[in-house]
């Protein structure tokens, strides 16, 4: 039998303390604290899968208790526990990483559901931990790569805006790497210890993003149990990252100027104006400027955006770069995968600078990857290597409009599904039969969501 998740509950007051354990107790391991100091004996001593820490504690506050336990344990969800109906800890404790906040008296069918959320929130983010350094990885924010001068003057013009508090506005095409030239900023920036949130506005629909953006009271709209702090007050004083800025509904585009205006904000259902100190970045990969002309984009909101505008250039106006990048993908994805190919051989080098890279950056990730998944194995990435759009052909089902990578992956499951299928599902024999070996096959069988079985059954 599978050994019980553990809680650890830290409440000065006893009866709160020995609620709490009686009802976790049923279907967790309980221990408890009552103070700072023991909680932290108590952690160290033990692993522990969830804490529930209440706002106020003898000595140490538990505000400042979550601050150690995030800075110990990252992974370790905090649900944080209080009588009080004040605001402010609510919003600090969400700020430095509390999973969510629950009030006295319990509800305790709604406190086992949190709870449980919480503690699989920090399993499903144990198991991303690894894939987290791999993305650090893979895009460091001190070693964006790229030599060509309209790139390079992009990187000048996000470095020198990076001291001041001006509003930046990139733009480039879907995949130049919008949201890590703004990572770069915030880096850059003397708010770089505060938090950088993405807000991914194509991702968000009409009816979610006033409450998202600026949070809501409870009661404020059907099933709004409890009050809920919004993207600008987890930004704090950090950078606020609009994705796509140009999907905003006209609605919310009128909320956001009078933030950027006012410098404040209230939430959803509220009636408390919240100050905000948070610096607004915005990224597009349409030209507003025309949109604001035609009445698509609010004209008075595009120029409060576009104090600095950085343009970043696509990878067909930096073909000097393209042998850079491919490079430090064939070193990245080749460390990844154990992968003993070095290069791409002259020819296939000089295919890939003559391509025209209409997905960019991101499509050029994506190529390398494929040639170390497919035939890393080879010490030299060949012309036949490469897809049938770089020998002036296309992918038999090709749509425009940045449906590449789309494309890619399906022909990629089709040759691994047929491969497969042709070997009864024996993985060896299929990595063979595609000229590559069964750990990168594994690998990508993972990535796009093919399974032996599902092979057969074609």
């Amino acid at each position: 039998m599978a050994n019980k998740q553990r809680i650890l509950v830290v409440d000065d007051e006893l009866g709160p303390r020995e609620s709490l354990k009686a009802i976790f107790s049923g279907r967790y391991e309980v221990a408890a604290a009552a103070d700072a100091n023991e909680a932290l004996r108590i952690l160290t001593a033990s692993a522990f899968d969830l804490v529930m820490l209440d706002v106020i504690l003898p000595g140490k506050d538990g505000v400042t208790l979550l601050k150690e336990i995030r800075d110990m344990y990252p992974r370790m969800p905090v649900i944080m526990v209080s009588a009080s109906t004040s605001v402010r800890p609510v919003v600090e404790a969400m700020r430095f990483g509390a999973f969510d906040y629950v009030s006295k008296p319990f509800d305790v069918a709604e406190l086992l559901h949190t709870a449980e959320r919480a503690i699989q929130g920090g399993v499903l983010g144990r198991r991303l931990e690894v894939l987290e350094s791999d993305v650090e990885r893979e895009f460091p924010v001190g070693n964006i790569v790229g030599s060509a001068p309209s790139f390079q003057a992009a990187l000048s013009d996000l470095r020198k805006a990076a001291v001041s508090d001006a509003t930046v506005l990139i733009h480039g095409e879907s995949g130049t790497g919008k949201e890590l030239a703004a990572r770069m900023l915030h880096s850059l920036s003397p708010r770089s210890s505060e938090p950088f949130v993405p807000v991914h506005c194509a991702a968000l629909p009409e009816t979610l993003m006033e409450s998202e953006l600026f949070g809501h009271e409870r009661g404020a709209f059907t099933g709004a149990d409890r009050r809920k702090p919004g993207r600008f007050d987890l930004a704090g004083s950090g950078t606020l990252f609009f994705d796509e800025v140009g999907e905003m509904s006209l609605t919310t585009q009128v909320k956001l100027l009078r933030v950027l205006q006012e410098r404040e904000f209230m939430r959803v259902g509220g009636t408390q104006v919240i100050k905000t100190n948070a610096r607004i970045v915005a990224a597009t990969s349409r030209n507003l400027r025309e949109e604001a002309e035609e009445g698509k984009f609010r004209q008075d909101l595009f120029y409060r955006l576009s104090v600095v505008p950085v343009r970043l250039p696509p990878l067909r106006e930096r073909r000097p770069d393209i042998p850079l990048l491919t490079g430090y993908f064939v070193g990245m994805f080749g460390q990844n995968l154990d992968a003993p190919a070095a290069e791409f051989s002259p020819a296939a080098m000089s295919l890939m600078e003559n391509y025209a890279w209409p997905g960019n950056v991101r499509e050029l990730r994506n190529i390398v990857e494929r040639m170390i998944v497919l035939h890393g194995r080879e010490q030299v990435i060949l012309p036949d290597h490469l897809p049938a759009e770089f020998h002036g052909g296309a992918l038999p089902t090709a749509e425009p409009k940045g449906k590449f990578e789309e494309q890619v992956n399906a022909y990629e499951r089709a040759l691994i599904e047929e491969a497969l299928a042709k070997t009864d599902g024996v993985q060896t024999r299929a990595a063979d039969l595609l000229g590559t070996t069964r750990r990168m096959l594994a690998y990508r069988m993972q990535k796009l969501g093919i399974t032996a079985q599902a092979a057969r059954a074609q």
